[in-house]
Protein backbone atom coordinates (compact mmCIF):
# COMPACT_ATOMS: atom_id res chain seq x y z
CA UNK A 1 0.00 0.00 0.00
CA UNK A 2 3.54 2.25 0.57
CA UNK A 3 4.26 1.54 -2.69
CA UNK A 4 1.29 2.54 -4.37
CA UNK A 5 1.22 5.81 -2.31
CA UNK A 6 4.70 6.73 -3.30
CA UNK A 7 3.48 5.48 -6.83
CA UNK A 8 0.93 8.08 -7.01
CA UNK A 9 2.50 10.73 -5.03
CA UNK A 10 5.17 10.35 -7.92
CA UNK A 11 2.45 10.97 -10.50
CA UNK A 12 1.36 13.94 -8.85
CA UNK A 13 4.62 15.68 -8.59
CA UNK A 14 5.44 14.87 -12.15
CA UNK A 15 2.39 16.32 -13.42
CA UNK A 16 3.09 19.47 -11.28
CA UNK A 17 6.16 20.07 -13.11
CA UNK A 18 4.46 19.28 -16.18
CA UNK A 19 2.18 22.38 -15.79
CA UNK A 20 4.89 24.31 -14.99
CA UNK A 21 7.28 23.52 -17.78
CA UNK A 22 4.30 23.68 -20.37
CA UNK A 23 2.87 27.16 -18.67
CA UNK A 24 6.47 28.59 -18.74
CA UNK A 25 6.36 27.76 -22.10
CA UNK A 26 3.74 30.20 -22.80
CA UNK A 27 4.78 33.30 -22.21
CA UNK A 28 8.63 32.31 -23.51
CA UNK A 29 6.94 31.28 -26.76
CA UNK A 30 5.62 34.42 -27.33
CA UNK A 31 8.86 36.34 -26.66
CA UNK A 32 10.81 33.85 -29.06
CA UNK A 33 8.06 34.37 -31.84
CA UNK A 34 9.41 38.36 -32.24
CA UNK A 35 12.90 36.50 -33.65
CA UNK A 36 12.20 33.03 -34.96
CA UNK A 37 9.49 31.30 -37.44
CA UNK A 38 7.49 28.85 -36.12
CA UNK A 39 8.61 25.62 -37.75
CA UNK A 40 12.18 26.31 -37.45
CA UNK A 41 11.93 27.46 -33.68
CA UNK A 42 10.00 24.15 -33.44
CA UNK A 43 12.96 22.33 -34.87
CA UNK A 44 15.62 23.68 -32.90
CA UNK A 45 13.46 23.17 -30.00
CA UNK A 46 13.10 19.70 -30.00
CA UNK A 47 16.71 18.96 -31.45
CA UNK A 48 17.73 20.40 -27.94
CA UNK A 49 15.17 18.31 -25.40
CA UNK A 50 16.28 15.42 -27.96
CA UNK A 51 20.45 16.17 -27.15
CA UNK A 52 19.08 17.21 -23.46
CA UNK A 53 17.13 13.54 -23.42
CA UNK A 54 20.19 11.70 -24.55
CA UNK A 55 22.78 12.98 -22.50
CA UNK A 56 20.41 11.96 -19.07
CA UNK A 57 19.41 8.45 -20.55
CA UNK A 58 22.90 7.96 -21.22
CA UNK A 59 24.03 9.06 -17.61
CA UNK A 60 21.32 7.28 -15.87
CA UNK A 61 20.85 4.46 -17.64
CA UNK A 62 24.27 3.90 -19.93
CA UNK A 63 24.91 3.39 -23.88
CA UNK A 64 22.92 0.79 -24.61
CA UNK A 65 19.86 2.66 -23.82
CA UNK A 66 20.46 4.76 -26.84
CA UNK A 67 19.38 2.18 -29.23
CA UNK A 68 16.27 2.21 -30.86
CA UNK A 69 14.82 -1.06 -30.49
CA UNK A 70 11.07 -0.60 -31.07
CA UNK A 71 10.63 -0.95 -34.48
CA UNK A 72 11.18 1.09 -38.06
CA UNK A 73 7.48 1.79 -38.64
CA UNK A 74 6.49 2.69 -35.35
CA UNK A 75 9.73 4.63 -34.48
CA UNK A 76 8.24 6.66 -37.60
CA UNK A 77 4.30 6.56 -36.56
CA UNK A 78 5.64 7.40 -32.69
CA UNK A 79 7.77 11.06 -33.97
CA UNK A 80 5.21 11.67 -36.95
CA UNK A 81 2.40 11.64 -34.29
CA UNK A 82 4.30 13.61 -32.03
CA UNK A 83 5.39 16.02 -34.92
CA UNK A 84 2.20 16.56 -36.49
CA UNK A 85 0.59 17.59 -32.73
CA UNK A 86 3.62 20.48 -33.01
CA UNK A 87 2.35 21.55 -36.46
CA UNK A 88 -1.10 21.23 -36.39
CA UNK A 89 -1.23 23.29 -32.97
CA UNK A 90 0.59 25.69 -34.54
CA UNK A 91 -1.35 26.16 -37.43
CA UNK A 92 -4.42 26.08 -35.73
CA UNK A 93 -3.13 28.88 -33.33
CA UNK A 94 -2.43 31.10 -37.29
CA UNK A 95 -6.16 30.78 -38.09
CA UNK A 96 -7.52 32.15 -34.86
CA UNK A 97 -7.05 34.93 -32.49
CA UNK A 98 -5.37 34.39 -28.75
CA UNK A 99 -9.00 34.65 -27.16
CA UNK A 100 -10.79 32.20 -29.17
CA UNK A 101 -7.78 29.97 -29.01
CA UNK A 102 -8.16 30.25 -25.10
CA UNK A 103 -11.74 29.60 -24.87
CA UNK A 104 -11.27 26.06 -27.23
CA UNK A 105 -8.29 24.74 -25.34
CA UNK A 106 -10.74 24.58 -22.33
CA UNK A 107 -12.36 21.34 -23.97
CA UNK A 108 -8.69 19.69 -24.38
CA UNK A 109 -9.15 17.32 -21.61
CA UNK A 110 -12.50 16.35 -22.75
CA UNK A 111 -11.38 15.51 -26.55
CA UNK A 112 -8.36 13.52 -24.96
CA UNK A 113 -11.02 11.65 -22.61
CA UNK A 114 -12.98 10.47 -26.01
CA UNK A 115 -10.26 9.76 -27.79
CA UNK A 116 -9.24 7.35 -25.05
CA UNK A 117 -12.44 5.95 -24.56
CA UNK A 118 -12.82 5.49 -28.31
CA UNK A 119 -9.24 3.86 -28.85
CA UNK A 120 -9.51 1.77 -25.92
CA UNK A 121 -12.85 0.90 -24.78
CA UNK A 122 -11.68 1.31 -20.75
CA UNK A 123 -14.18 2.92 -18.95
CA UNK A 124 -13.02 5.67 -16.58
CA UNK A 125 -11.72 5.28 -12.70
CA UNK A 126 -14.28 6.07 -10.03
CA UNK A 127 -14.61 10.32 -9.99
CA UNK A 128 -13.82 11.00 -13.28
CA UNK A 129 -16.65 13.34 -14.53
CA UNK A 130 -16.44 15.19 -11.51
CA UNK A 131 -12.89 15.80 -11.59
CA UNK A 132 -13.23 16.41 -15.26
CA UNK A 133 -16.17 19.15 -14.53
CA UNK A 134 -14.26 20.80 -12.33
CA UNK A 135 -11.09 21.09 -14.61
CA UNK A 136 -13.35 21.99 -17.25
CA UNK A 137 -15.25 25.13 -15.32
CA UNK A 138 -11.34 26.12 -13.60
CA UNK A 139 -10.40 26.34 -17.62
CA UNK A 140 -13.62 28.08 -18.73
CA UNK A 141 -12.80 30.85 -15.81
CA UNK A 142 -9.35 31.27 -16.95
CA UNK A 143 -10.91 31.58 -20.47
CA UNK A 144 -13.22 34.10 -19.41
CA UNK A 145 -10.68 36.49 -18.12
CA UNK A 146 -9.69 37.02 -21.89
CA UNK A 147 -13.20 36.88 -23.10
CA UNK A 148 -14.16 39.91 -20.70
CA UNK A 149 -11.01 41.86 -21.59
CA UNK A 150 -10.69 41.14 -25.15
CA UNK A 151 -14.27 41.68 -26.91
CA UNK A 152 -16.24 39.31 -28.87
CA UNK A 153 -15.42 36.38 -29.81
CA UNK A 154 -14.43 35.41 -33.66
CA UNK A 155 -13.70 32.18 -35.15
CA UNK A 156 -11.42 32.04 -38.02
CA UNK A 157 -11.56 28.39 -38.76
CA UNK A 158 -7.73 27.41 -36.63
CA UNK A 159 -10.51 26.09 -33.97
CA UNK A 160 -10.75 22.47 -34.97
CA UNK A 161 -6.98 22.40 -35.31
CA UNK A 162 -6.36 23.08 -32.27
CA UNK A 163 -8.87 20.20 -30.65
CA UNK A 164 -7.50 18.38 -33.25
CA UNK A 165 -4.16 18.10 -31.80
CA UNK A 166 -5.40 17.21 -28.52
CA UNK A 167 -6.35 14.03 -30.42
CA UNK A 168 -3.10 13.49 -31.64
CA UNK A 169 -1.06 13.79 -28.55
CA UNK A 170 -3.24 11.83 -26.75
CA UNK A 171 -2.26 9.00 -29.18
CA UNK A 172 0.96 9.48 -29.15
CA UNK A 173 0.82 9.00 -25.07
CA UNK A 174 -1.35 6.04 -25.88
CA UNK A 175 1.07 4.54 -28.03
CA UNK A 176 4.23 5.46 -25.89
CA UNK A 177 2.57 3.23 -23.38
CA UNK A 178 1.94 0.77 -25.19
CA UNK A 179 4.76 -0.21 -27.93
CA UNK A 180 7.35 -0.68 -25.81
CA UNK A 181 8.16 -3.97 -23.93
CA UNK A 182 10.19 -2.84 -20.51
CA UNK A 183 11.42 0.22 -21.46
CA UNK A 184 11.80 3.36 -19.13
CA UNK A 185 9.79 6.28 -19.45
CA UNK A 186 12.63 8.32 -20.11
CA UNK A 187 14.08 5.92 -22.87
CA UNK A 188 10.17 6.08 -24.87
CA UNK A 189 10.49 10.14 -24.28
CA UNK A 190 13.74 9.88 -26.00
CA UNK A 191 12.54 8.05 -29.00
CA UNK A 192 9.42 10.04 -29.56
CA UNK A 193 11.45 12.91 -29.45
CA UNK A 194 14.24 11.71 -32.03
CA UNK A 195 11.98 10.73 -34.26
CA UNK A 196 10.09 13.67 -34.19
CA UNK A 197 13.38 15.40 -34.25
CA UNK A 198 13.71 14.14 -37.85
CA UNK A 199 10.51 15.05 -39.33
CA UNK A 200 10.35 18.76 -37.29
CA UNK A 201 13.77 19.10 -39.48
CA UNK A 202 12.84 17.83 -42.72
CA UNK A 203 9.73 20.26 -42.66
CA UNK A 204 11.81 23.03 -41.73
CA UNK A 205 14.50 22.06 -44.40
CA UNK A 206 11.52 22.40 -47.02
CA UNK A 207 10.32 25.39 -45.87
CA UNK A 208 13.07 27.34 -45.47
CA UNK A 209 14.34 26.38 -49.43
CA UNK A 210 10.84 27.55 -50.35
CA UNK A 211 11.61 30.67 -48.87
CA UNK A 212 8.55 30.34 -46.71
CA UNK A 213 10.03 30.43 -43.33
CA UNK A 214 13.81 32.11 -41.90
CA UNK A 215 16.47 30.16 -40.85
CA UNK A 216 16.26 30.00 -36.89
CA UNK A 217 20.57 30.53 -37.52
CA UNK A 218 19.89 34.39 -38.65
CA UNK A 219 19.21 35.20 -34.89
CA UNK A 220 22.14 36.02 -32.93
CA UNK A 221 21.60 37.39 -29.16
CA UNK A 222 22.85 34.96 -26.81
CA UNK A 223 20.21 35.81 -24.55
CA UNK A 224 17.60 35.27 -26.91
CA UNK A 225 19.27 31.65 -27.56
CA UNK A 226 19.17 30.96 -24.12
CA UNK A 227 15.73 31.72 -23.70
CA UNK A 228 15.11 28.68 -26.53
CA UNK A 229 17.20 26.16 -25.23
CA UNK A 230 15.95 26.87 -21.52
CA UNK A 231 12.65 26.61 -22.11
CA UNK A 232 13.28 23.60 -24.57
CA UNK A 233 14.97 21.17 -22.09
CA UNK A 234 12.33 22.09 -19.68
CA UNK A 235 8.96 22.15 -21.25
CA UNK A 236 9.62 20.02 -24.58
CA UNK A 237 12.43 17.54 -23.24
CA UNK A 238 11.88 16.97 -19.47
CA UNK A 239 8.04 18.47 -19.93
CA UNK A 240 7.53 15.39 -21.90
CA UNK A 241 9.44 12.42 -20.06
CA UNK A 242 7.87 13.37 -16.74
CA UNK A 243 4.05 13.55 -19.44
CA UNK A 244 4.97 10.03 -19.98
CA UNK A 245 5.74 9.28 -16.22
CA UNK A 246 2.09 10.90 -15.11
CA UNK A 247 0.39 8.99 -18.26
CA UNK A 248 1.93 5.48 -17.26
CA UNK A 249 0.89 5.86 -13.89
CA UNK A 250 -2.60 7.94 -13.72
CA UNK A 251 -3.91 7.11 -17.39
CA UNK A 252 -3.55 9.54 -20.58
CA UNK A 253 -7.63 10.63 -19.60
CA UNK A 254 -6.67 11.55 -16.01
CA UNK A 255 -3.13 13.33 -16.59
CA UNK A 256 -5.28 14.92 -19.50
CA UNK A 257 -7.09 16.96 -16.64
CA UNK A 258 -3.83 18.89 -15.71
CA UNK A 259 -3.71 20.54 -19.12
CA UNK A 260 -6.08 23.17 -17.93
CA UNK A 261 -3.43 24.09 -15.11
CA UNK A 262 -1.03 25.24 -17.78
CA UNK A 263 -2.53 28.67 -18.41
CA UNK A 264 -2.56 28.82 -14.50
CA UNK A 265 1.23 28.16 -14.42
CA UNK A 266 1.55 30.32 -17.32
CA UNK A 267 0.57 33.19 -15.49
CA UNK A 268 2.37 32.49 -12.69
CA UNK A 269 5.28 32.64 -15.24
CA UNK A 270 4.27 35.54 -17.01
CA UNK A 271 4.79 37.79 -13.92
CA UNK A 272 8.17 37.30 -14.57
CA UNK A 273 7.55 39.30 -17.58
CA UNK A 274 5.60 42.12 -15.83
CA UNK A 275 2.09 40.55 -16.77
CA UNK A 276 -0.04 41.10 -13.69
CA UNK A 277 -2.91 37.80 -13.05
CA UNK A 278 -6.39 38.91 -12.27
CA UNK A 279 -9.01 37.36 -10.26
CA UNK A 280 -10.55 34.78 -13.29
CA UNK A 281 -7.24 33.54 -13.71
CA UNK A 282 -6.26 33.49 -9.70
CA UNK A 283 -10.24 32.03 -9.35
CA UNK A 284 -9.73 29.06 -12.54
CA UNK A 285 -6.28 28.31 -11.59
CA UNK A 286 -7.65 27.06 -8.56
CA UNK A 287 -10.60 25.51 -9.52
CA UNK A 288 -8.93 23.56 -11.94
CA UNK A 289 -6.74 22.47 -9.05
CA UNK A 290 -9.25 20.94 -7.00
CA UNK A 291 -10.30 18.96 -9.99
CA UNK A 292 -7.08 17.28 -10.24
CA UNK A 293 -6.60 17.06 -6.45
CA UNK A 294 -9.86 15.49 -6.16
CA UNK A 295 -8.94 12.78 -8.73
CA UNK A 296 -5.59 11.91 -7.16
CA UNK A 297 -7.29 12.13 -3.57
CA UNK A 298 -9.83 9.44 -5.06
CA UNK A 299 -7.26 6.95 -5.94
CA UNK A 300 -5.11 7.39 -2.71
CA UNK A 301 -8.26 6.22 -1.56
CA UNK A 302 -8.80 3.47 -3.98
CA UNK A 303 -5.66 2.30 -3.17
CA UNK A 304 -6.44 2.08 0.87
CA UNK A 305 -8.80 0.07 -0.03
Amino acid sequence: MMREHRHLLGAFAAMIFVGASWGANVPVSKVMLAHFDLIPMSAIRTAVATVGLAVLLLLVEGVRALRIDVGVQRFAVLGLLMASFFFIYTLGLLFTNPITAAAVQVAGPLVAAATVRIATGLRFDPGFPVALALTLAGGGILASSSLVAGGPVSFGGGEIFLLASNILWTLYSLKAQAWFDRASQLHRAYVASLSALGWATALSAVLIVLGWSRSPFNEGDPWVWTQLVTVALLASGLGGYFWNIGASRLGVAIASLWVNLVPFFAVLWAMAYGFMPNAYQIVGGLVALSGVVYMQWRKLQASKA
